[in-house]
């Protein structure tokens, strides 16, 4: 008998559905959305005025709880079409992308979506658990918050197997704590966390191992079919077993982007043999999709595909497209009213809220770090200390050699503020993304290192000066 042929057929893990479900499974319930996008292209200005078309008009509609993949070769601008439809291109593209068949808001659309990138950014000394019920607490209205964080928060640990992690540091280049593989996990739960219906990920699955991007990717489908969220993931040829948990995929060639397929994932093998190119028994089929639609290869036949997709696919695309204009569902302001205790606008909490979450963080990954201890408070007394040796007995020379005493103190104080910098540059990495998110204001982050940073350099400058004082003989009486 022959050898059959690899299906593209979804085969989420039973086990891990039963496992997410079997405690409190509407815990985490959100509104549904759909995603609508009609003619949406981008193109950039060379050096010569010329436009380079980087991806050509694409229109398509994705209904709610599917894990839906972006794949195609380097150039064909899936990070570029995910980018437009999460709203995160600063660059000005054409098109129209509409939620539940209603133009996008820019002020309320982040509070429906959530945007993972391609780097796991959090601080070092944070905890897994943490984490996640970082974005929990920020993303969730406070009459609904008792009781509910928590088990979300569990239940997202479950999901994304983290249960034995969750009191383990992040970890990074100065601090050991979890695996590359396990971050991925930690970023893509907070992004659920967030509670968007709509959540898009770049490359999630880039530089983990096979075992690792199938957990992900796993974990994703369960949460997909389980939340009616619709997922969008961006995706570099997966094995079999991680192509089959995907419900759609919209296939680009490059050169400029166009699109080549879009519909089920496991009719793509069937649609791909219609067209005279079927795929050979013992090949892996998303890496043969890849083999026909990159140019400049032998088995190239992306011209080909871009003519049937054309002819075959997009017509019945557009009147999907026509339809979601049509029949429009809840707006986004109507989403967040359904939630219980939701407040409209761009945030979800108000600011103290904000300012308290981001104080908490602030003072726990301060406590746990040396370094932003001993910055601010030994090395000023050090300091001190070296200058209080260099003016021994300072207080009973003459005006002028006091006067040269206190201009290297001030000037030490003055510069002091600078051991800071390293930890605002990371800090700054962080907030930058979570801002982004709409998680909390700049003002509520920067308060919160403020109270946090300014008094430890006051303390410092104030230990410095002291010992100063005390070492050089100068009266105390002075200060």
């Amino acid at each position: 008998m022959a050898p059959q042929q690899p299906r593209l057929e979804n085969s989420s893990s039973s086990t891990s559905e039963d496992n997410f479900s079997a405690a409190h499974p509407a815990s985490l319930e959100l509104p549904s959305a759909s995603l609508t996008f009609k003619d949406l292209s981008f193109s950039v200005q060379l050096p010569t005025g010329e436009q380079k078309p980087i991806l050509e008009p694409c229109s398509g509609h994705l209904k709610p709880g599917q894990l839906v993949a972006l794949m195609g070769p380097s150039g064909c601008g899936k990070s570029t079409l995910l980018d437009m439809l999460a709203m995160k291109k600063t660059a000005k593209y054409s098109g129209e992308v509409l939620v539940n068949g209603h133009v996008r808001d820019p002020r309320t659309f982040q509070r429906v979506a959530t945007y993972v990138g391609q780097e796991d950014v959090m601080p070092q000394h944070w905890k897994v658990r943490e984490a996640i019920k970082f974005n929990a607490i920020l993303k969730t209205p406070v009459a609904k918050r008792k009781g509910w964080t928590g088990a979300a928060v569990d239940l997202l640990l479950e999901a994304f197997g983290l249960s034995g992690i969750k009191d383990t540091y992040i970890g990074g280049p100065q601090v050991r704590g979890i695996s590359g593989g396990q971050r991925r996990r930690v970023t893509l739960a907070r992004g659920i966390a967030a509670q968007g219906s709509l959540v898009f990920c770049d490359e999630p699955t880039s530089g983990l191992s096979a075992t690792d991007a199938e957990l992900c990717i796993k974990a994703l489908s369960v949460i997909a079919k389980r939340l009616s969220v619709l997922i969008l993931v961006v995706i570099h040829q997966p094995r079999l077993e991680v192509a089959q948990l995907f419900d759609s995929l919209l296939l680009l060639t490059s050169g400029p982007g166009r699109l080549v397929y879009q519909g089920p994932m496991d009719g793509a093998v069937a649609y791909m043999e219609t067209c005279g190119r079927p795929v050979p028994q013992y090949v892996n089929p998303t890496d043969y999709f890849l083999d026909l639609v990159t140019p400049g290869i032998p088995t190239d036949a992306s011209a080909m595909f871009v003519q049937a997709y054309q002819q075959r696919l997009e017509p019945q695309i557009l009147k999907r497209v026509a339809h979601a204009y049509e029949e429009k569902g809840l707006t986004v302001q109507e989403m967040l009213l359904a939630r219980s205790g939701a407040r409209l606008g761009k945030y979800a909490v108000p600011f103290f809220t904000q300012l308290g979450t981001l104080l908490q963080r602030k003072l726990a990954i301060t406590m746990r770090n040396p370094l932003a201890i001993i910055l601010p408070l030994l090395i000023p007394a050090a300091l001190g200390a070296a200058v209080g040796f260099m003016f021994r007995g300072v207080g009973d020379e003459g005006l002028m050699e006091q006067i040269s005493f206190v201009f290297v103190l001030v000037t030490l104080l003055g510069l002091g503020g600078l051991g800071l910098m390293p930890i605002l540059i990371e800090a700054r990495h962080y907030m930058k993304l979570e801002t982004s998110e709409t998680l909390y204001t700049e003002a509520a982050s920067v308060l919160s290192s403020f109270l946090v940073d300014v008094p430890l350099a006051f303390m410092g400058a104030a230990f410095e000066v002291l010992v100063c004082f005390v070492i050089s003989g100068m009266d105390v009486e002075h200060l």
